[in-house]
């Protein structure tokens, strides 16, 4: 049986069967069939809502009993003012839900709002408050979206081999059904000035699942299978170690975990623990779920024992599954060193439509009922830490400069420079 499995989608059946049996009402989530006609309604049932489904009340800082308070009023103020001229400015109930709820922990939160009754000069009645991106937009070192930066990366690395002595170079693009998208595969075996070998994989999301059990023989495949191999059969005196490039990648699926940890684990390994709103209460979480990596059947090498360098890029960009495979691999793997930027901070994985098994998450409904927020199911615990929020700090920070597509050289050669420091 096929284990595909998106970040996004969690892994519903080991949560379900961490769930106590007793008393359980469900969340009132996606499905829910609410009616209300004012914005104090909306407003009113939107902050029950996270008050009740929120995973994060643990370790967020927002005062939300507060907020309730403080925004009640400004809420009624805009039913007063829609009785009087009947419209409300979109700018100004998106400004309302983006002091409300511009600062939530969650990195993946999106609130959508749709307004009830824009005035006639709004361009679109539609609000969407994303924290993650406002407090990543607000650090010092944040330079450009992932779109621009993926499409520097790609020209950074077509000319790849103007910059360093390469052995193989190949680049290809897979289509992920369930993703809906197209991901960038660009696969490298570099060649150091003492002759060790370098195998680099860079991909724009989290999709070797899916290519490697779905697309065998394609050219994605062979460019993933050429780095697996390259990793597992080269000699040591001629490995000087391997890079794993997760920068601008925006996630994926869990089990491409299978191919990044399981190739070099000799036993059956817990890698992360999660948990989820089993109750009404802000603290009502279920216990913590182990979740466990196999060793891979078909690729394995022993990095631990051989002492072989496990590089991982990273940039403030990398959120998601783009952010928890180096945040695993260098709590697992001793020989893990990762570089670049501090990443995004997304890692509570999300399963929309599970209200069946949980008391959180996602919740509205965005085509008929003028909302619908887009929040974290589980919480997840990495290295005895929920870093929702923060992301994975580097061992080794090189920040990107410029937006401009040699900007992404430094970080590559800072990977260099460290394989060749290792080894001697």
């Amino acid at each position: 049986m096929k284990r595909l499995v998106i970040l996004i989608a969690g892994v519903a059946l080991l949560f379900a069967a961490c769930r106590k049996e007793a008393d359980y009402v469900p969340y009132v989530g996606e499905n829910s069939k609410l009616a209300y006609s004012t914005y104090t309604e909306q407003f009113q049932y939107i902050w029950k809502a996270i008050s009740t489904g929120y995973v994060f009340w643990d370790v967020d800082t927002v005062d939300w009993d507060a907020a309730y308070d403080r925004f009640l009023p400004r809420f009624e103020a805009l039913d007063s003012k829609y009785d009087d001229s009947g419209y409300v400015r979109t700018s100004e109930l998106a400004q309302l839900y983006l002091d409300m709820m511009g600062k939530m922990r969650d990195h993946h939160m999106l609130t959508y709002i749709k307004n009830m009754h824009p005035a006639p000069y709004d361009q679109s009645p539609d609000v969407n408050i994303r924290p993650g991106s406002l407090e990543v937009q607000s650090r010092d070192y944040y330079i450009e979206n992932t779109s621009a930066a993926r499409a520097g990366m790609r020209a950074f690395l077509a000319g790849i081999e103007r910059q360093y002595n390469v052995a193989e170079h190949d680049s290809t693009d897979a289509y992920i059904d369930m993703m809906g998208s197209w991901v960038h595969i660009q696969y490298c075996l570099f060649v150091l000035s003492d002759g060790r070998k370098v195998p680099y994989l860079w991909m724009t999301n989290a999709a070797i699942t899916p290519i490697m059990r779905e697309q065998k023989g394609s050219a994605a495949y062979r460019l993933i299978d050429s780095w697996l191999s390259a990793i597992c059969n080269t000699p040591r005196s001629q490995l000087a170690g391997f890079i794993l490039d997760n920068r601008a990648n925006g996630g994926g699926y869990q089990d491409d975990l299978d191919y990044l940890v399981g190739p070099f684990l000799n036993e059956k390994t817990e890698i992360f623990r999660t948990r989820y709103k089993e109750g009404p209460g802000r603290l009502e979480h279920s216990v913590w779920c182990p979740y466990y990596q196999e060793p891979n059947p078909t690729y394995h090498r022993d990095i631990t024992a051989e002492g072989i360098p496990y590089i991982v890029l990273t940039d403030i960009l990398s959120v998601s599954m783009g952010e928890i495979e180096p945040t695993v691999i260098k709590e697992l793997f001793p020989t893990a060193h990762t570089i670049g930027e501090r990443t995004y901070g997304g890692t509570g994985p999300l399963q929309p439509g599970s209200v069946d098994l949980n008391y959180g998450g996602p919740f509205g409904d965005r085509g008929n009922y003028n909302h619908y927020v887009y929040t974290s199911t589980f919480e997840a615990l990495m290295g005895g830490r929920v870093c929702e929020g923060e992301g994975l700090v580097p061992d080794e920070e090189v920040l990107r400069r410029d937006a401009l597509f040699f900007s992404f050289k430094p970080q590559l050669d800072a990977a260099f420079a460290y394989l060749m420091r290792q080894n001697r």
